[in-house]
């Protein structure tokens, strides 16, 4: 599955086309919804164009969290197998094979993503570059983890002083198992909590659509009577801001773009609906971002958890609105 993802991604290595070319398809998007699609009086339809920048965000981090997720399952395979692989190297050196007999023998074994790994390095070796280049050379391309980056610069020093190279190997590859077993025991014990998250953000999801749906009718009327002593009426606050340059209304042009990505008219009505969306979106983004770092400590991680989240929250208000559940 990684490996088909990857076919349609541009190179690992080119960095800019994972920004260039999301940005420029949003940017004809953007351009098409502002300059082709218009409303009767012939100006820019303000709904379409908020859909489309909605869109153009998805467009813009989509092939960048895909290629980080990417990354990151390439770099877990290779630590799966790198404790292994330096028992496997240390055992072969024990047996009285020298180093690059033992790298020979370890590429010819099945070691999942690290064995094409393995080869570069016997490649390297037998082209006669040094062997603190080509552990510096595998570095560069695993930087991303730590926990080889590490284990790969001791075995680089003691190699350069002349040490027990078979006995750093055992050491370091005991080292490495145990961590890699303390973050399975991490990821089981934690990952209730990711859940726990998620079912926080489907509650918050069923509340605002009750809310949305049973008072902002309510919130629409004039007025209504409390226990008949008097009457509580609701207003558009948005209404006082109108023609106002402060800066505590910016909200209100937020709520603006909402309403008419939705197709809620103006009013009391258009106010509560986008705020309850707004909340709605800020809790998914940022309950991702909390599921991310106690997953894998990582926000960036967390990034994929916040799409998702907030994906759902916008395609659910959404096909909502249309259907005519949450009518306004």
């Amino acid at each position: 599955m990684i490996n088909e993802l990857k076919k349609y991604l541009p190179k690992a290595t080119d960095e800019n086309s994972i920004a260039i070319y999301p940005m420029m398809l949003a940017l004809l998007l953007l351009a098409t919804g502002i300059f082709f699609i218009k409303t009767e009086t012939g100006a820019p339809d303000i709904g379409v164009i908020g859909n489309l920048v909605f869109l153009s965000v998805l467009v813009i981090i989509g092939p960048y969290l895909i290629k980080k997720y990417l990354d990151h399952a390439w770099i877990k395979s290779l630590e799966e197998q790198f404790p292994s692989f330096l028992r496997d190297l240390s055992e072969s050196q024990r047996s009285g094979m020298n180093l690059i007999q033992a790298l020979s023998a370890a590429a010819e074994s099945n070691y999942g993503k690290l064995t094409p790994e393995i080869r570069r390095i016997v490649n390297h070796y037998t082209w006669g570059v040094p062997f603190e280049r080509i552990v510096e050379i595998f570095i560069s391309r695993t930087k991303n983890s730590e926990l080889m980056t590490r284990s790969m610069r001791i075995i680089k020093e003691a190699y350069a002083s002349g040490g027990n190279i078979t006995s750093t190997l055992e050491s370091v590859s005991r080292d490495v198992a145990v961590i890699k077993d303390a973050e399975k025991e991490r990821k089981a014990a934690l990952g209730q909590h990711v859940m726990i998250m998620y079912a926080i953000f489907f509650m918050f999801l069923i509340i605002v659509l009750a809310l949305t749906k049973i008072l902002i009718p309510m919130f629409k009327q004039q007025s209504f009577s409390l226990s008949g002593s008097g009457s509580f009426g609701f207003s558009d606050p948005c209404r006082l801001c109108l023609g106002s340059g402060d800066l505590n209304c910016a909200p209100c042009s937020v709520y603006g773009v909402v309403c008419s990505m939705f197709g809620v008219g103006a009013g009391v009505g258009c106010y509560y609906t986008a705020l309850f969306f707004s909340m709605l979106m800020l809790q998914g983004i940022f309950g991702g971002l909390v599921a991310g770092q106690i997953s894998e400590n990582s926000v960036t991680s967390g990034l994929k958890h916040s799409m998702i989240m907030s994906g759902m929250g916008f395609a659910v208000f959404s096909i909502l609105i249309r259907i005519g559940f949450l009518g306004f």
